[in-house]
């Protein structure tokens, strides 16, 4: 596989509301943003939702200093 597409947090650009940053690694280019989203689907077909965003950490993620959390969400029609 190739990758095309990283993702990470920036501690410096905290301030600026927009501390995730998304780099297209197949044309180099980057972009800041708060949150940033795939939608996917899993081996049967449900959809799943991956996400960062800036400002959702809760409990003891937040309360350990963490600003920003990867979540996934699945659906499933059982």
């Amino acid at each position: 596989m190739k990758c095309t597409q990283e993702i990470h947090y920036c501690k410096a650009e905290k301030k600026t509301g927009k501390p995730v940053i998304v780099t297209d690694k197949v044309n180099g280019t980057t972009k800041n943003v708060k949150k940033w989203h795939m939608d996917l689907f899993d081996e049967n077909g449900y959809p799943v939702k991956i996400e960062v965003e800036f400002g959702n950490a809760s409990g003891k993620a937040k309360n350990s200093g963490a600003t920003t959390v990867l979540r996934v969400m699945e659906s499933s029609w059982d």
